[in-house]
């Protein structure tokens, strides 16, 4: 793996993290490149297309202000080289609900993203959910 690509893989998703803070739905979705292949963690598959995603999006982003988050933190825990252009990496996220003295977490959860160089820049080609809607569902059923 060349370190320029795994630095601007960190990059990619320390400013995904930021628009996440911020709730920005359409912002988020200029990281993906249309049409989205989704892999949900029941083994289903879907092809998103932008607009759509944006709603799921939303959706997520009102749940994450149900469940308190105001404070995500990500790690890209590996990257995979897949060829020249194409790399898969897993990122775990730990969602904290910053309101307090100290952050409590919510929830963490681990999911995979397929990144692929389009035009010169980065961007999501698939999303490969690996625990994320168990972990929520669990963070619901204890509010």
């Amino acid at each position: 793996m060349h370190k320029a690509r795994l630095e601007d893989i960190n990059k990619l998703f320390l400013e995904y993290r930021r628009l996440f803070e911020a709730r920005d739905a359409e912002q988020i979705a200029d990281f993906y490149r249309f049409p989205l292949h989704y892999h949900f963690s029941d083994g289903k598959k879907s092809q998103l297309d932008r607009a759509y995603f944006i709603g799921r999006v939303e959706k997520l982003l009102k749940l994450y202000q149900k469940l308190g988050v105001t404070q995500i933190v990500g790690a890209v825990t590996d990257v995979i080289e897949l060829n020249e252009n194409a790399s898969l990496a897993t990122l775990n996220w730990i969602l904290l609900d910053a309101r307090g003295e100290k952050p409590q977490q919510v929830y963490s959860a681990i999911t995979r993203y397929l990144v692929s160089e389009y035009q010169g820049e980065l961007k999501i080609d698939s999303l490969i959910g690996v625990d994320e809607t168990v972990q929520v569902r669990r963070a619901l059923r204890a509010l």
